[in-house]
Order: structure tokens, then C-alpha cells, then sequence
């Protein structure tokens, strides 16, 4: 699921009037908080506006303002909504009547072609009034978790040092446009004589209940920026990679601020709902990457993992305070797995033994499985540095000997014979030929995937040993053998009967893409005397992807597998969507593996999906009615099934 937050993000440098001091910074901060947005809290690239220089005119701003925010479909309301701008704040002579309590002067954020001139006068900037006339548009339609943030300065400097530094400030006066032109500039729905609006000078002198604020300095001082950033911009990020920010609200955040900038800069927070968790909460979704503990004696955690997930002894996880998405999470400790269960293990912390803290998470670092994955590097003239870098990370180990690189245990291997694959390293991609006979038999045995470095080399080798590890994790004693299937069938899409018989045969099944938007169901039947629940996950081999696309709801007070009965996933309900596999533009066939796990008692599987952490986390925590530590058996056991895909000859 993508993080519900949607950003219109504002960095302006250069500016088209002569007459307006050039800044250095302001663009590489809009990119820390796109990259902020990106890469902690996950937001997609298609939630995030970003404007630049020549991109950033009033009108665009405006227009993205309306096309992205107000009127876009995907925000749903209560979404958390960011809008951050850095550049030269200004300001304007007030015009007669403009505010009632007498001020004077109108504050203005400076667009790239502010007090230049346009079709209907100069540009004035965006002023206070017309911001605030914009932000109440956004909240009628999206909700008040909005939240602005401006890295700029709104009055010119006072004191020596700022007067000395007026170079670095993020001010500048506004000499040409007028009151008149202050007019023409205001947002379309702005009032200029209600007397209900009673507009209120500034961006940041009053709390509004639509939104809260969150600027650079107060009245009076300045934006200062050097060449690593903004100062403002640049404490924001240190706030933030300093602190877990989960549950902080804007205040508590703003104190951790001023404790970074000091005495030169003092930040300001507006804003009636200051009090709120920053963006409400809604980027600070669970993690389905990090596992439930509880303790289980003065050194052990119990861990919600074991045999089903691929733990063995001597797994190990490092230990976390919460399991937030975005919010700054250090391993305090690290565990190893001493007695696996089917569905958990015990573990213990060999250094720091007092670590074991009641409530907190663990995440796998390191599977210990005991088959390595084997790894042939082909020779390449043009790589070879790089081939060299690959075979010493994983070939990483002790002064023992003992293989200590997180992830799946590897081994390189000489021969391609003895490999589960064999690599070649080009400039721009890695040639990945697969030995593995469940693989090279059912789906492409040599697969093209980009790459320029070693970092990306060493990805894609850890995905397909992840890969490889699930593939082929079964239960060895086969408890359920023969009296758990599974079938696939074709669906008519407009009334979602069957219009196939069962399309896998022998653990097999050919689908031919006609490119129609085909459907299909899984029907799982249970011919034993034991309830099961059910984790239907889908493995692409053409990319190793590993999607949880069946996982039953940790509330449900029965298992959805009852005994002599079955369970259709594709039923047209909310939980339970109709699979459809289609061909990659240009590939002719595809392939990819259904991996069914069934356990007698729920157990969270999320955390073994390949790739970021944007699916829908589910809760770890226990279906009603079962206890922390169940006395009853643990039953597991798996089937795996090949679908491939070729493509419909004409």
C-alpha cells in the first residue's frame, strides 16, 4: 500500500529579474525533501510535484497547486498533504483597507518570475492573503492534515551579522511591483472585503485549524543558507535522522529543531492542531519487514518466526524499539535463534543480554541457511575490478572462517556445474543464468537485469538467493502430502464464473496471454481433519519478486481453510481479488511459481516479500481467542505450483 502523502515541492535559485540576488542551495533542499519523502517514508515519485527554478512561475505553482492537490482523485481526504518551499520570501507595501488591524506591509513567498512583468501587471508573488485563500480550497476538499513548511524570510535583515550576510539570506526586496499589482497577483478565490475573513498579516503569526506552519525564523530574522543547504532545511534533516519521529508531534518536534539551530535562527511553529503527531501520523504505517517479540525469560525473546519463514538455528535478527515506517529505528541489540518452532523461535542476545526489551521488533539480518547459495562469476576483461568486489563480499567472513554477511548465506564456486548460478558482469547489466532445475526447466534460463555497480551486483544475487530460499522451503516430515491442492481457473471478467477446467496439471500450468485482461481463481482444498490458514504468495521469475497475494486477517476467529472443505482466492470479495498474468512490452513468454503455505495457527508471512516495504503490512497480532503461547501442535506444510506465460501467436 503507498503512503498516503502527497507533496508540492518548491526550490528556487535563480530568478528571472536582474534585480533579484541569485541563491545557491534552495533547489539541492527541495531535493533532500523529495529524497527525505522518497527514500524514508516511501511516498511514490507520482505523489511528489517537484518545481525548479524556470519550472516554479506563479502560474505554475498555481496550476500545479490546484492540479495535484485540490482536484486530484488519488487524495482521499485526511491524506497527509506537504507543501515545502525555499526561496526568497519578500514583502510589499500593504494597499489601503488590505488588513484591518493597520499592518502595512503584505509578506510574499517569490516565485521564479516575481516582479516581473505579465499579462495583467507584475508579478507579486503569492502573498499571505492568497495562500491562505489556497490552503482553505485544499482543506474544504482534502481535509486539515496539511502541513507547509518554508525555508525562506519575510522581512529584510536587521542586525550587523544578517546586514554582512545579506548574501546568504533568503530575502529580497520587491522594487517594481505595486499595490495594484498585489491585486491582480491574489488567488482566484480570495476575498479583499469580506469582513468575515478578517485576513491576518504573515504567513506565520496565527494558528488556522486548516493547516499548520512550519518556517525557517520569526518576524525579524533571517533564512540563512550555506553551501550544504539552508540552515533551516538542513537541522530539519539532522532533526529527523536524529530522532524517531513517529510520535513526535509538531511541537516536540520544533523543540528538537531550535536544539539543533540555537540562538542565530530561531524556527517557528503556527498552528491551532500543533499538538498532532507530524502529518497526523499517516507516513508512519507499520512495517511489515519487522517481526513481534516477547520476552520469554531474563535473556530470550520469543520471536514470531520459525520453520514456516525459513528460520534455523542460528538465524539472526537485530532488535528494534517499534516497527514504524520512515521513523529513525537503530538495531539495539542482536539476536540469534536457539530453539525454532514451527511458527517461532527462541533467541538471545550473546553481548548485551539487558537488551532484551519487552514490546520490541526484530528483523532478520542474517537466514544461516545451511545449503548455501552457490554462485558462478563468469570471467569478463572489462569487469574485472568489479568481479573481484563481488567474489570478496560474498566470500565475507570471520578470522574462523565463519560466513558472517547478512542476508542468504552464498558461496562462490568455481564451476558453473556446481553453481545454483552462474553471472556475467557487463557494463550497464548483470547476464544471470539459472542452474537450478526448478527454474531453468519451467521458466527462462538466462534473464538480463541492469547494472553498473557493485551495490546493485550484490542486490541482485541477495534477491535471488532470497529467491531461491523460499522456492524451495518445505516442511521435510510432509504432514499434509496429497491432502492439501491447489487449482487454478480461468474467470469470464464480467461474471466472474469459471470458464476453464483446472489449468495446472502435474504442479504445472500454460497460460496463454491474449492480451484481454484474462482473470483467474485459486481454489485450495483441505482433505484433512485440521482448519488451516492459508499464505498464497506469487514468486516472478523473471525478476524474483515474491508478492503475499492471499494472507488471511489476523482478527478472523476461525481459520478460512476448514477442515474437508476449500477456499476460492479470486472471489470478486474486498480480500480476495482475482490474480491475472500478463507478459513483460516485448517478452514473448514468463514465468513465475504460486507458493502456498498452510499453518494450523496464524502467523504473519509479510515479511518475506521481496522488494520494498509498500505492501500492506498485516498485524502480528494473535487471531481472538488464541494466547501469546499456544500448547496446542503446530502443523505447517507447502505446495508449489509453475504458471507460465507465452505469448498468443497471431
Amino acid at each position: 500500500m503507498s503512503t498516503r502523502l502527497f507533496a508540492l515541492i518548491i526550490g528556487v535559485d535563480k530568478y528571472k529579474s536582474g534585480n533579484i540576488w541569485d541563491l545557491e542551495t534552495c533547489v539541492d533542499d527541495a531535493h533532500s525533501i523529495k529524497h527525505w519523502l522518497t527514500h524514508d517514508l516511501h511516498v511514490p515519485r507520482s505523489q511528489i510535484c517537484l518545481l525548479t527554478n524556470e519550472m516554479a512561475t506563479q502560474r505554475a505553482i498555481e496550476e500545479s497547486f490546484m492540479s495535484h492537490l485540490v482536484t486530484n482523485p488519488a487524495i482521499e481526504r485526511d491524506d497527509a498533504i506537504l507543501i515545502y518551499f525555499a526561496g526568497h520570501g519578500s514583502s510589499i507595501r500593504a494597499p489601503r483597507g488590505w488588513f484591518e488591524d493597520g499592518s502595512k506591509e503584505v509578506e510574499l513567498l517569490c516565485p521564479y518570475d516575481h516582479d516581473m512583468k505579465s499579462s495583467s501587471g507584475r508579478v507579486a508573488g503569492i502573498s499571505d492573503r492568497s495562500l491562505h485563500a489556497m490552503i482553505q480550497d485544499l482543506s474544504e476538499a482534502k481535509g486539515n492534515n496539511i502541513t507547509l513548511i518554508f525555508d525562506s524570510s519575510f522581512s529584510a535583515p536587521t542586525s550587523r551579522v544578517a546586514l554582512r550576510e545579506r548574501r546568504h539570506s533568503r530575502w529580497t526586496p520587491t522594487t517594481k511591483a505595486t499595490s495594484d499589482d498585489l491585486h491582480a497577483s491574489l488567488w482566484r478565490n480570495t476575498s479583499t472585503g469580506s469582513p468575515s475573513q478578517k485576513p491576518i498579516r504573515g504567513f506565520a503569526r496565527i494558528g488556522y485549524d486548516s493547516h499548520i506552519v512550519i518556517a525557517a525564523c520569526g518576524h525579524g530574522q533571517s533564512a540563512i543558507e550555506t553551501k550544504g543547504g539552508g540552515n533551516f532545511t538542513q537541522a530539519f534533516i539532522a532533526a529527523k535522522d536524529s530522532h524517531a519521529i513517529h510520535h513526535k508531534t509538531y511541537a516536540a518536534f520544533m523543540h528538537d529543531l531550535e536544539n539543533i539551530m540555537g540562538e542565530g535562527q530561531r524556527p517557528v511553529c503556527v498552528g491551532i492542531r500543533k499538538q498532532r503527531i507530524l502529518f497526523n501520523g499517516v507516513p508512519f504505517a507499520p512495517d511489515a519487514r519487522y517481526i513481534s517479540t516477547d520476552v520469554y525469560g531474563d535473556d530470550t525473546l520469543r520471536v514470531d518466526a520459525g520453520a514456516i519463514h525459513g528460520v534455523a538455528d542460528g538465524t539472526e535478527f537485530s532488535l528494534h524499539d517499534h516497527n514504524c515506517r520512515g521513523s529513525r529505528n537503530p538495531s539495539l541489540a542482536t539476536l540469534t535463534a536457539v530453539e525454532i518452532h514451527p511458527t517461532w523461535c527462541l533467541a538471545r542476545s550473546k553481548s548485551n543480554p539487558k537488551s532484551v526489551l519487552r514490546g520490541s521488533w526484530a528483523q532478520i539480518t542474517r537466514w544461516n541457511n545451511r545449503i548455501p547459495f552457490q554462485v558462478h562469476i563468469r570471467h569478463s576483461l572489462f569487469t574485472l575490478f568489479r568481479r573481484c568486489r563481488v567474489k570478496r563480499e560474498i566470500s565475507r567472513s570471520t578470522s574462523s572462517g565463519e560466513q558472517r554477511r547478512p542476508g542468504v548465506n552464498m558461496l562462490h564456486v568455481k564451476t558453473a556445474s556446481q553453481a545454483d548460478v552462474s553471472v556475467k558482469l557487463h557494463r550497464r547489466e548483470m547476464v544471470v543464468e539459472r542452474h537450478d532445475a526448478a527454474i531453468a526447466s519451467n521458466c527462462r534460463r538466462i534473464i538480463k537485469l541492469s547494472s553498473e555497480q557493485t551495490s546493485t551486483d550484490m542486490r541482485i544475487l541477495d534477491a535471488a538467493a532470497h529467491f531461491h530460499l523460499h522456492l524451495h522451503r518445505k516442511n521435510p516430515q510432509k504432514p499434509l502430502l496429497g491432502l492439501v491442492t491447489m487449482g487454478l481457473y480461468r474467470l469470464d471478467s464480467g461474471t466472474w464464473t469459471r470458464v476453464s477446467g483446472n489449468l495446472l496439471v502435474d504442479g504445472r500450468a500454460q497460460i496463454v496471454d491474449d492480451e484481454k485482461d484474462s482473470i483467474y481463481s485459486v481454489v485450495l482444498h483441505n482433505y484433512s481433519d485440521v482448519d488451516l490458514y492459508p499464505y498464497l504468495a506469487y514468486m516472478d521469475a523473471s525478476g524474483y519478486g515474491i508478492n503475499m497475494i492471499y494472507h488471511p486477517d489476523a482478527r478472523a476467529s476461525v481459520p478460512p481453510l476448514r477442515k474437508h472443505s476449500h477456499l476460492v482466492i479470486g472471489s470478486g470479495t474486498l480480500d480476495s481479488e482475482a490474480l491475472s498474468f500478463t507478459l513483460a512490452d516485448g517478452a514473448d513468454t514468463g514465468a513465475g511459481f504460486l507458493k502456498l503455505f498452510v499453518c494450523s495457527e496464524f502467523t504473519p508471512m509479510t515479511f518475506i516479500e521481496q522488494g520494498p516495504p509498500t505492501a500492506a503490512p498485516i498485524s502480528s497480532s494473535p487471531p481472538a481467542g488464541k494466547s501469546g503461547h499456544s500448547s496446542r501442535t503446530e502443523l505447517w506444510d507447502s505446495v508449489v505450483a509453475c504458471v507460465t506465460v507465452v505469448r498468443k501467436q497471431l
